[in-house]
């Protein structure tokens, strides 16, 4: 079974190009999917391999959700998402792909070999208690998971990515940890002793789809539903930094587990709510944003004397200090600050326009990783890897822009120019039409040129104080 991975990733990839004009019935699945509003019959599959990539399949659709957001928005007369900050949920993503499409489904090797070891039962993967078995499962694995990745300081320090944005909308859902799902796998293991691997890859995915959704301010509440369903208003609360809103609201797609272990925390109507973290990074580095919290706890390290201190300091909550409680006192949570300020460094519009068109450049780039896995799985290495070195180089860049580091535009400048070295030494990197082909070479030449002639952009004061 073991064996099946390789080729349910082949099969998924395949299947991820999907035309959103194609066929109306994978236009209303995808639809579907992600509310989970997926039956047991078209969702059950006997082989691994069978099992479709639902999130790589909805990933063309997003830009649609993402407009339609900003459109329910801007009617409401609510706050619309800020270029700089969607700019920097759109590099998360590609950080989130990129570890599966270049070391593959590891997570599912570990829980095929546990399941065909220790399993305690064999459940018939076409029946409908199997999968609704391993709806609930897999929900609380995630509950587990979600509240583990908050009490536990050294788990923390990945999941904290996802709680950087001080705004909330559907660009927060795509702000992840690059390394999410190598770590998540372990509260999902216990699944292995009852829940074939087929049916778990199926739940595991529609379970990650369903949080998408609920990233938005553009839905009110549910009313009596948030003791049942999770729901955007139940997730504002979470990802509030208001001291009523820190450690609640765990769930996924069930809002009972909040319920029964005591972490369900309804939204205030009388208090707004301010989003991020307590410690706000301030940056749009999307580098930053993965180790910063690793490198203030390794920093701490050196400074406790008791091993029983360093020790906490990783098992313990992100809120813990010698002679405080596990998860320490919800009174030295700072208080939201009196102006109230977003970090909102700027760059001009024609700039956020450059940085979005080389963004989806960076997804084209990873569409082709994907292709040359298919198309040449036994040597494609230097290619997969110099595809996926630009990319990072990519999304590097982006934030550093954003950030208006003096070093920014010489390395554009570079990146630009990889471009053709590639293209020349990694033949398929780039492969597309002729016409594909003489738009990026127009593209990236000018933004070589443009760099070129704008190496002190960064250093006057007059962007730096924008």
């Amino acid at each position: 079974m073991a064996g099946e991975v390789n080729a349910g990733l082949a099969s998924a990839l395949n299947e991820s190009v999907v035309n959103p004009v194609e066929r109306l019935d994978e236009v209303t699945q995808v639809a579907r999917s992600l509310f989970y509003l997926i039956t047991p019959n078209e969702s059950s599959f006997e082989h691994l391999s069978e099992v479709p990539n639902y999130r790589l399949k909805a990933l063309p659709y997003a830009p649609f959700l993402l407009l339609c957001e900003v459109i329910l928005l801007w009617i409401q007369g609510k706050r619309l998402p800020r270029w700089n900050d969607s700019l920097t949920s759109l590099c998360s993503t590609l950080l989130i792909y990129l570890p599966v499409i270049v070391l593959g489904q590891m997570e599912m090797n570990l829980y095929i070999w546990l399941y065909e070891n220790v399993r305690v039962v064999d459940l018939p993967w076409n029946a409908w208690y199997t999968w609704v078995l391993g709806i609930l499962t897999v929900d609380l694995g995630s509950y587990l998971w979600h509240r583990a990745a908050h009490e536990v300081n050294l788990i923390w320090a990945f999941h904290q990515v996802h709680h950087t944005p001080e705004d909330f909308n559907l660009f927060v859902g795509l702000r992840l940890p690059s390394l999410n799902r190598y770590i998540a796998i372990f509260f999902y293991l216990p699944c292995a002793f009852l829940i074939p691997p087929s049916i778990f890859a199926t739940h595991f995915q529609l379970n990650y789809m369903f949080q998408f959704w609920i990233h938005t301010d553009a839905i009110p509440t549910l009313g009596i539903m948030d003791y049942v369903i999770n729901n955007p208003s139940l997730h504002r609360v979470h990802h509030g930094r208001n001291r009523y809103c820190i450690d609640t609201n765990y769930a996924a797609v069930f809002s009972f587990w909040d319920w029964l272990f005591g972490t369900l925390q309804r939204e205030k109507k009388d208090e707004t709510l301010y989003y991020g973290l307590v410690h706000p990074i301030n940056s749009w580095d999307s580098f930053y944003m993965q180790i910063h919290h690793l490198k203030y706890m390794f920093g701490r390290l050196f400074e406790l004397n008791k091993w029983s201190d360093r020790i906490s300091l990783f098992v313990k909550g992100p809120g813990w200090q010698p002679g405080t409680p596990r998860l320490g006192y919800y009174e030295d949570i700072p208080e939201i600050p009196k102006d109230k300020s977003r970090y909102d460094k700027k760059v001009p519009m024609i700039g956020n326009i450059y940085l979005l068109v080389h963004a989806i450049i960076g997804f084209y780039v990873f569409q082709k990783i994907k292709i040359t896995k298919l198309m040449f799985p036994a040597s494609s290495s230097n290619i997969v890897y110099g595809q996926a070195l630009f990319i990072l180089w990519t999304i590097g860049n982006i934030g550093w822009i954003l950030e208006h580091k003096s070093y920014a535009p010489l390395l554009e400048a570079g990146r630009c120019a990889a471009y053709f070295l590639l293209e020349i030494i990694l033949y398929d990197v780039f492969a597309v039409s002729a016409t594909g082909l003489l738009v990026l070479r127009i593209t990236f030449g000018l933004s070589f040129l443009f760099w070129i002639f704008n190496q002190n952009m960064f250093k006057t004061d007059k962007l730096k104080q924008k």
